[in-house]
């Protein structure tokens, strides 16, 4: 295995390296979903790299962040952005996002596994307010999330 090979898409091993968790199970995935062959050698150089790629989990209601999360998600201003978010045609997560990075920083940002649990709470919170799931539409660029659900009025 070549440390210089270049992959579709220009990727390199030091570059998936220096990728999140997250984001190379993203490139995995849309490699494998190319089913070429060039697809194919990309996801498995990122297989044998031996570094995760699997879409982490939602974190375990146990878990500190877990409650802050909770209390936060559970705090007026936070369905109050995830309402206005819906209203601006977002996923209700770019508003929730938001307000994560503002109150609880570098434990959301560096925690694989906080984007799963924030939109698992989104999800939640939504559902709570009487609106159902519609489609899946990518975050702007200031959000952790890369991509949330968009919901609309059930």
């Amino acid at each position: 295995m070549s440390e210089d090979e270049v992959f579709i898409g220009g990727v390199t091993r030091a570059w998936l390296r220096a990728r999140s968790q997250t984001e190379r199970y993203t490139v995995w995935k849309r490699a494998r979903s190319l089913h070429s062959a060039e697809g194919n050698h990309l996801a498995r150089a990122i297989e044998l790299l031996g570094l995760p790629y699997a879409e982490p989990e939602p974190l375990d209601d146990s878990d500190d962040l877990v409650t802050r999360m909770r209390v936060l998600i559970a705090e007026p201003r936070a369905r109050a952005a995830a309402i206005e978010a819906t209203l601006d045609g977002l996923p209700a997560m770019a508003g929730v996002d938001v307000l994560m990075h503002e109150e609880l920083g570098e434990a959301n940002r560096r925690n694989e596994a906080a984007v799963p649990t924030a939109q698992k709470l989104t999800a939640e919170l939504m559902t709570g307010l009487g609106y159902t799931p519609a489609a899946t539409k990518d975050l702007p660029a200031r959000c952790v999330a890369r991509s949330g659900v968009y919901w609309k009025r059930g």
